[in-house]
């Protein structure tokens, strides 16, 4: 800047001249060539109809012009396809957090267009991919949205084929009253549409053969419908189907199905297991029964842990939305600049004029105007890093917390390990004191003595409750210090409760440890604990209030 000052001051025409050239450089310069609408709506069209087309994989790269246009132009439908289709290609690659994301950003665009039908289309593929991820809670959540979004009559389709996913959703909690409404709901449309016809007589079947007011020979019939329509039958189904023979009196036809695919699923079919514990039940024959819940103990356990992740999936969603959030911040930041080099560009263009004139003009006035011009674009220039860098820090911040999240995320799994861990270890003392007390005479009053030492943690006197005390600091993140931090007037009442709370022992039971006579009183304990909690900030106060519900 001090050297084209310099330069100005050269009172020579020539010197003048390439000044106004150099501005014109500048100004002409300013930007690059960005993506033109024609490209990003081609790019996005292209990538339209090879879905429509069927295709099994996409480049991303055929969505690089879209994706340069329509976030910071377009309308609301335009980008809500826009980001539906990356979340799509997204899904292809396995990136099941990216698409969650830019799902997210669709449903939002579909919201501000109005557009209903595009949004259950969002809500039922975010669904499948929270399915994928074994996120059976957020799938379920999703697939109601999609339910309700898919209202018209023009989507009556549509809405039948989440309803028969979320009937299933809803059967797989025994939900069987929620299940039976959206069945009566969509089973008619079913029956007028081939597509969807063997599905839903299918789920139907399943409902008939679970719910309490089941119907097995109506199971049987729709079972043989659906294969007559020609749903392939998976052995799953092929499990219901020998369940429905057994209900209605075709045992050896049963029988000789299951063993089939005993022999096919040498390694064991948990829906085999399944419905042959039914059968032992129903015969009566309890020893087979429990051999058969102990083999599938494993498969539970394994779908106990998948729902234990629920928690963790939807924390790395919340990630995700920070992420996103973040690259929002930086599009704002870049849009800024951008307006920020438009205007240093007009800015320019003045100066180029303001100099052409003062060349026919008194050299020494038009000098300090191009002076206090180019004061005035350093000022310029300096608000703007100023800004640059107040973004800078907020990215810096919200990648900060991701990190902090990703940490407690982790202190969340290891708690819940150890929690996990030492509750089956005292099952296990317990059982070690059982087979004690039967090697003794007096076998009653061994394991009495025995039980009454194991049970010393919930006893009401100071030592036990020190013992409950310390278990909730160390598995749970000290809550008790933290609470009496924040509410410095709990007394011990208070804590011995919130302690009691915690643990998840009900109102008789703590009435007696705290030597009350009545449950009312605990009950109105706990109300006024709950209030003092409550006029906490918003955050403790969720903290709190989730540990003791």
């Amino acid at each position: 800047m001090a050297a084209v000052l310099s330069y100005l001051q050269e009172d020579t025409m020539k010197s003048r001249i390439h000044i106004l050239f150099f501005l014109l450089f500048c100004v002409v310069g300013c930007g690059g060539r960005p993506a033109t609408k024609r490209e990003a709506y081609e790019s996005l069209d292209t990538v339209i109809r090879l879905y429509e087309a069927g295709a099994d994989s996409i480049d991303a790269e055929l969505l690089a012009p879209a994706l340069a246009y329509f976030p910071s132009k377009g309308d609301a439908a335009t980008k809500g396809k826009l980001w539906y289709h990356w979340g799509l290609i997204a899904c292809q690659r396995g990136e099941y957090d990216k698409a969650v994301v830019s799902f997210e950003r669709a449903l939002q665009q579909a919201q501000q267009s109005g557009d209903r039908r595009f949004a259950g289309m969002v809500c039922r593929v975010m669904a499948d991919t929270y399915n994928l991820t074994y996120n059976i809670r957020e799938d379920t959540v999703y697939l109601r949205k999609a339910w309700e979004a898919f209202d018209a009559e023009a989507d009556s389709l549509y809405r039948a084929e989440v309803a028969l996913r979320l009937a299933a959703a809803y059967m797989n909690a025994r939900e069987w009253t929620k299940a039976e409404g959206l069945l009566q709901e969509c089973l008619p449309v079913c029956d007028r549409n081939g597509a969807l016809f063997g599905i839903g007589k299918s789920i139907y079947a399943s409902y008939l053969l679970n719910a309490p007011s089941g119907n097995p020979e109506l199971a049987l019939r729709c079972l043989r419908e659906a294969e007559e329509a020609g749903l392939p039958m998976s052995d799953e189904k092929k499990c219901d189907l020998g369940y429905a023979l057994y209900l209605t009196g075709q045992k050896d036809r049963a029988l000789r199905l299951w063993d089939s695919l005993a022999r096919v699923h040498p390694e064991g079919l948990l829906q085999l297991q399944y419905r042959q514990y039914d059968r032992y039940c129903l015969e009566g024959d309890v020893e087979k029964a429990l051999c058969l819940l102990e083999r599938s103990a494993t498969s539970q356990d394994s779908l106990l842990r998948i729902q234990a992740s629920e928690a963790i999936s939807r924390a790395q969603r919340d990630y995700q939305e920070v992420v996103a959030e973040g690259e929002r911040l930086v599009a704002v930041h870049e849009r800024e600049r951008k307006r920020m080099t438009w205007a240093f560009s007009i800015l320019a263009v003045i100066l180029l004029l303001q100099s052409g004139y003062a060349i026919w003009q008194d050299g020494r006035e038009r000098l300090d105007t191009v002076r206090q011009a180019l004061e005035e674009s350093e000022r310029m220039t300096k608000r703007l890093s100023e800004a640059e860098h107040r973004h800078i820090n907020k990215i810096e911040s919200l990648q900060r917390s991701a990190r902090n999240r990703e940490a407690t995320l982790e202190e969340i799994r290891s708690d819940y390990l150890d929690m996990f861990r030492d509750g089956y270890r005292r099952l296990g003392r317990l059982f070690e004191d059982k087979q004690f007390a039967e090697t003794q005479v007096m076998t009653e009053s061994v394991l009495y003595r025995r039980v009454c030492d194991a049970l010393k943690d919930i006893d009401g006197d100071s030592k036990g409750f020190q013992r409950l005390q310390d278990y909730i600091e160390n598995h749970l993140g000290h809550p008790i210090a933290s609470l009496q931090e924040d509410i410095p007037t709990l007394g011990e009442k208070d804590i011995r409760l919130f302690c009691y709370l915690v643990i998840g022992y009900d109102a008789p039971l703590i009435a007696a440890l705290m030597g009350v006579a009545k449950d009312r009183t605990i009950h109105d304990w706990k109300s006024r604990l709950v209030t003092k909690i409550r006029r906490l900030p918003a955050a403790k106060a969720k903290r709190y209030l989730d540990l003791i519900r």
